[in-house]
């Protein structure tokens, strides 16, 4: 994974993952599964599998903080995936109608960064 960080800076990089159940219908078309809570640019590595059950695609998008976002389309039957960096969110739509069923995992990745002023004063 490359991850922008100054090469004056060693910095530990902490990885988080998750995975879940999709379930896309009329009712609920669109799902927000992961929205960026932390000050660091975010990597995230995201894998969408749509059962061959469904009758619609799903459409995934990462939303990036330099307004460039990443799209891509899975059709029923298929796993895609893509790692994105300096996402703030990734939001999963139902193309068209019908019902989407399928599974998500995900990957997030962040360097951690400790300045003086977030270090606990040490007691004299």
């Amino acid at each position: 994974m490359k991850v922008n960080v100054p090469t004056e800076m060693s910095v530990p990089i902490v990885c988080n993952s998750t995975c879940g159940n999709l379930l896309l219908t009329e009712q609920v078309p669109s799902l927000e599964i992961w929205k960026a809570r932390i000050a660091m640019d975010a990597t995230v590595t995201i894998s969408v599998f749509n059962s061959a059950m469904s009758t619609a695609s799903v459409q995934v998008l990462v939303i990036r903080n330099d307004g460039s976002p990443v799209e891509f389309s899975v059709p029923s039957g298929n796993t895609l995936s893509a790692t994105v960096d300096a996402a703030e969110s990734i939001i999963v739509f139902r193309i068209d109608t019908g019902r989407t069923e399928g599974k998500y995992f995900l990957e997030v990745c962040f360097p951690v960064i400790c300045d003086d002023q977030r270090k606990p004063k040490k007691d004299k």
